[in-house]
């Protein structure tokens, strides 16, 4: 029998790319609700048979909510999931629905985090150094009672509970995905000091270690956090 992966995202960022092949490689089904639909359910449980549950990052910040009930029916999934012993994986916005759902807070960052990131990790099995992907404005504060297991200057950078893990970069972007998201954002590279041509051409070149990359934090997150 299949396992299933339900994927919240919004609808202009629904592609789970690395995260996701992964996933489908491991025999998982995804199965997508985007939440700027309305389609996000309070309790896990009305979501049918759901095995793991993906939170794709987003061009929303949740401390600065766009859409509240959004927010709320998302943290309310999280928790249920949790509670339920559904793993969650939570990508950048993800992360931080995982941290204000649990506990924890999201802040205005000081200035963009865009770009190639490297990070300081206590378990480098789990999360490795990198380099990853980031591109946001936040910081994430994570919930009591997490373990915090990379950070860097701009802040924490994952945090896992047993059957959670959220991380603040995007292992899951395909060269694709960010070339479009600098497109639709230019203002965030213009505040890191990037150009949208360099930054894509980084990523087309890097793209066999990102996906290898990405698999492996979708192992460690399978075999070792779910």
């Amino acid at each position: 029998m299949t396992a299933t992966a339900l994927v919240i995202a919004n609808s202009t960022d629904s592609d789970s790319g690395y995260v996701g092949e992964r996933l489908t490689e491991r025999g998982y089904l995804l199965r997508t609700l985007l939440r700027d639909k309305g389609e996000v359910p309070y309790d896990v449980a009305d979501a049918g048979d759901v095995d793991v549950v993906l939170l794709l990052g987003s061009e929303w910040s949740v401390h600065s909510p766009v859409d509240h009930e959004s927010l709320a029916a998302e943290c309310a999934l999280a928790r249920s999931a949790r509670d339920a012993g559904v793993p969650v994986l939570g990508l950048c916005y993800g992360a931080q629905v995982l941290a204000e759902a649990l506990g924890g807070s999201v802040s205005p960052a000081p200035q963009p985090e865009v770009g190639w990131v490297h990070v300081e990790s206590d378990d480098e099995q789990l999360v490795p150094v990198g380099p990853w992907l980031a591109f946001h404005l936040d910081v994430v504060q994570a919930p009591p009672g997490a373990r915090v297991v990379a950070r860097n200057g701009c802040g924490q950078q994952a945090f896992v509970f047993p059957g959670v893990l959220g991380v603040q970069f995007h292992p899951e972007v395909r060269p694709e995905t960010l070339d479009s998201w600098a497109g639709r954002f230019p203002e965030l590279l213009v505040g890191a000091g990037l150009r949208r041509e360099e930054l894509v051409a980084e990523a087309r070149a890097r793209e066999s270690q990102a996906r290898a990359a990405a698999h492996a934090l979708v192992d460690a997150f399978l075999d070792r956090v779910a």
